[in-house]
């Protein structure tokens, strides 16, 4: 991989020199705001190393990468990037869900955005290349998708904590796990499981403040609610059946969920 991977074409030169001489405003706030952060650079090292030793363990293939740090101008589409060559990590995403910098962002991004979450985002970053995409559009394809990511970034991960693999405050994470059986008898009564409407995706998968049932607790609950609900039954299916990590992610998302045998915790 080039250099030029860094300094992308698309961006003048002059750019990346007024960056490079500090004459860039924005730059060098962030710079400044990474360097008050005091970020634990020799612990981050070792942590990330970890996981790629956890995944090196599951899928013996996978071939682990330097580390680079970078700033992003705060793009959280750029948290961490994986690359045959490079694991990036836009540090200027981590803050602290509180720093001034990330006024204005909504707060369900910015409870993503601490150092604590760097670890479980490359964990997650590691998963989307081993898991492929959901073979079907219901309900229940997606959610069994993200259900398999999720637990795949835990056994990547495995002692951060759920709410930081999750990105949920605490919480909204007691919420999630207080209301399981709520929340799937919902999903059963509404036959929301083999529904194709992307509504319903749109409500309960996506990323969001918290989730839309449309009643009073609303507020109260975590977004993408459904994903939580599918880390639960992927865990279901992995308890109740032998079978490696590498084969998990190929199972059709219909056959594990009849094979889980999952029941939410009341």
């Amino acid at each position: 991989m080039s250099i030029r991977f860094f300094f992308p074409a698309s961006v003048p030169d002059s750019i990346w020199l007024a960056k490079l001489q500090g004459r860039d405003t924005i730059h060098n706030l962030l710079m400044n705001a990474v360097n008050e952060a005091d970020f634990k650079y020799d612990q981050l090292q070792d942590e990330v190393e970890d996981v790629m030793r956890h995944v090196k363990y599951y899928f013996p293939e996978f071939k682990e990468t330097n580390v680079v740090t970078v700033l992003t101008e705060v793009d959280d589409d750029l948290n961490v990037v994986a690359t045959p060559q490079y694991l990036i990590i836009g540090i200027d995403n981590y803050l602290g869900s509180d720093h001034e910098l990330y006024a204005g962002i909504s707060r369900y991004k910015t409870a993503r955005m601490n150092p604590e979450n760097i670890v479980p985002d490359v964990a997650m970053e590691y998963a989307q290349l081993f898991v492929p995409p959901a073979q079907g559009r219901t309900f229940l394809d997606q959610m069994i998708y993200h259900g398999k990511l999720l637990y795949l970034q835990e056994q990547f991960a495995p002692t951060t904590a759920a709410s930081y693999r999750l990105g949920y405050s605490q919480e909204k994470y007691d919420f999630a796990v207080n209301s399981e059986e709520q929340v799937w008898r919902y999903f059963i009564d509404n036959d929301v499981l083999y529904s194709t409407d992307q509504q319903l995706q749109a409500r309960f998968m996506a990323p969001g403040p918290f989730s839309k049932f449309y009643l009073e607790i609303d507020n109260q609950t975590p977004g993408a609610i459904a994903r939580f609900i599918g880390y639960k039954i992927v865990s279901a299916y992995m308890d109740n059946n032998v079978i490696q990590l590498e084969d998990l992610i190929s199972v059709p998302a219909t056959t594990l969920f009849n094979d889980s045998k999952y029941k939410p915790a009341r």
